[in-house]
């Protein structure tokens, strides 16, 4: 084990991480009972609870990383799982939030729904038509983010299928398999944008965009720190000392980075989550509408049809105005 290898700086490293995750946990355990007192849908508090998970998980399994180095590539798998799967349960707590797929496109339409978002909208043939908020549509949404779960999910088992096999099996074909990742992660994400962009207005209050950031910050920190640190053991600027190779030197800088970044990205989602947001399934939330009763006056002197005629006071009769004071029993 690398911790036993390093001796006094190992177990001071390992100390720190420990004490790092049990901060983390003790943060989401706070977030959880902020989010479960809060009055919003039973639905968007459970895919809230899911959501915000994802920092201890990652934690937990960088730990992993820290303590058995030969764990790695498992740590980055359960990384990119419960990210992949954090992803479409944030699709699911927007609609959840709006009331149902049914209430969502009441609540957009006449609204339409705009596929010039990134990551499409950086590409100059991207001339898509805006299309119509409508059932079909919206189950296209949940289809496009749907598939980041599976398709990662599959990808990765045949990784480790791969290591697990031969080691050498796993790095010859990881960067063929990576273009198909990097697809399936940018139309996943294109699919939520687009949902974001749509709700714009209907949840202005719900803090959606800062939601979406601090989950992409898990996605964005493991991919390119862990292209920066395999760099610079593919480079040889860390140094060989075995049984430390720079591949474990590179691993152990990345995981101590990712575990400081997950309990500091623990911290901003329990600031925005822990926010209270409107409740738009309540009722008194619907806009009042304004009835105006409007009653024709037929027949003669002021009589309504079907009501009896109006008792008329001769006293307060008065013919040179030309007026008639009626009063009515309803």
């Amino acid at each position: 084990m690398a911790i036993r290898a390093i001796d006094s700086l190992g177990e001071a490293l390992f100390s720190v991480a420990v004490l790092v995750v049990l901060l983390t946990l003790l943060v989401y355990a706070d977030t959880l009972r902020r989010v479960l007192t809060r009055t919003v849908p039973a639905a968007a508090k459970t895919h809230s609870a899911f959501v915000i998970s994802v920092y201890p998980v990652v934690a937990l399994a960088t730990l992993c990383a820290v303590i058995v180095p030969r764990a790695q590539l498992l740590a980055e798998a359960v990384t990119q799982g419960v990210f992949m799967a954090a992803v479409y349960q944030l699709w699911c707590l927007l609609v959840a939030y709006c009331g149902g797929e049914a209430e969502l496109i009441r609540r957009v339409k006449p609204g339409s729904l705009n596929p010039r978002v990134g990551p499409c909208c950086c590409w100059p043939c991207c001339l898509l038509p805006m299309l119509a908020v409508n059932k079909r549509n919206v189950c296209l949404l949940r289809v496009l983010v749907l598939q980041l779960p599976v398709v990662q999910g599959l990808l990765y088992l045949a990784l480790l299928v791969m290591w697990a096999e031969e080691e050498s099996l796993y790095e010859v074909n990881y960067m063929y398999l990576q273009p198909i990742v990097v697809v399936s992660i940018l139309t996943g994400i294109w699919g939520l944008l687009m949902t974001i962009k749509m709700l714009s207005t209907v949840l202005a209050g719900h803090l959606v965009l800062g939601k979406f950031v601090a989950l992409q910050a898990v996605l964005l920190l493991a991919k390119f720190q862990g292209l920066a640190a395999r760099a610079l053991a593919w480079y040889d600027v860390l140094p060989c000392n075995p049984p430390l190779t720079p591949a474990v030197y590179a691993n152990l800088m990345y995981n101590t980075a990712m575990l400081v970044e997950m309990l500091l990205l623990a911290l901003f989602a329990r600031a925005l989550y822990s926010k209270d947001i409107p409740d738009l399934t309540d009722p008194q939330h619907e806009p009042q509408a304004t009835q105006v009763c409007v009653i024709e006056v037929a027949g003669q002197k002021g009589e309504l049809p079907g009501l009896p005629a109006p008792q008329s006071n001769n006293n307060n009769y008065n013919k040179a105005a030309g007026e008639e004071k009626t009063s009515y029993k309803l």
